[in-house]
């Protein structure tokens, strides 16, 4: 009797334990590691070329991936790396025919994915936005993910597809705001308080775990 008894109770705890398991794992979906610095406090070294730092903050480029469209979407086979996009606002954009980067200023598509992606960063909503811009002899698609990470700190994690079959996994940014843009390759100003920000003059500029800018668009 008391035999029987421990082995159903153990069949019930393996039960429930299965169950809160399954529960626990719909409710945290996978989600790749963050890419970030090893060090903040290191500086950079003198001469520092872009692919370097952008080695150094964290960033990968993997190539030779088989690359397809979808719509007007450049894909790679788990571009999602796992994550369960049922639980993401998805939002796709693209322009409808190559710019150089003197008509960017004005460009509607650019406007609405910075809203898009501003509104889901101030109310925490995940958010995946597709971005596919093309130049006179390139075409590329950002997959941004707007998500808490597996700590539970709310980031902004950038993938970008190129048509030379090449991805590029950026540093992860940890903050997000609007600014007067500063220029090339300049950080901006940020917009001073009580601005309304304009998504066609104004940029969003993201920040690295180690507070550093990272990029605008």
């Amino acid at each position: 009797m008391s035999r029987s008894w421990t082995v159903g109770s153990v069949a019930v705890v393996c039960l429930i334990s299965g169950l809160i398991g399954v529960n626990y794992v719909s409710s945290h979906p996978q989600l790749p590691q963050s890419l970030e610095p090893k060090d903040c406090a290191s500086s950079a070294p003198s001469g520092e070329l872009p692919n370097a730092r952008f080695a150094r903050k964290g960033g990968r480029t993997t190539r030779n991936v088989k690359v397809w469209r979808q719509g007007s979407a450049l894909m790679i086979d788990d571009v999602a790396q796992g994550r369960d996009l049922t639980q993401y606002e998805r939002l796709e954009f693209a322009n409808p025919e190559p710019r150089v980067v003197s008509d960017q200023r004005r460009n509607p598509v650019l406007a609405q994915a910075r809203t898009f992606l501003w509104r889901h960063w101030q109310d925490r909503k995940r958010a995946y936005l597709l971005l596919t811009l093309s130049s006179v002899d390139a075409t590329s698609t950002s997959h941004v993910f707007v998500e808490p990470d597996e700590v539970g700190r709310w980031r902004v994690y950038w993938r970008g597809v190129r048509h030379n079959s090449e991805v590029d996994d950026s540093p992860t940014d940890y903050s997000m705001e609007w600014v007067i843009p500063g220029g090339w390759k300049k950080p901006g100003t940020p917009l001073p308080p009580g601005q309304e920000p304009d998504p066609f003059k104004h940029k969003l500029e993201f920040r690295d775990a180690c507070g550093d800018v990272e990029g605008s668009f």
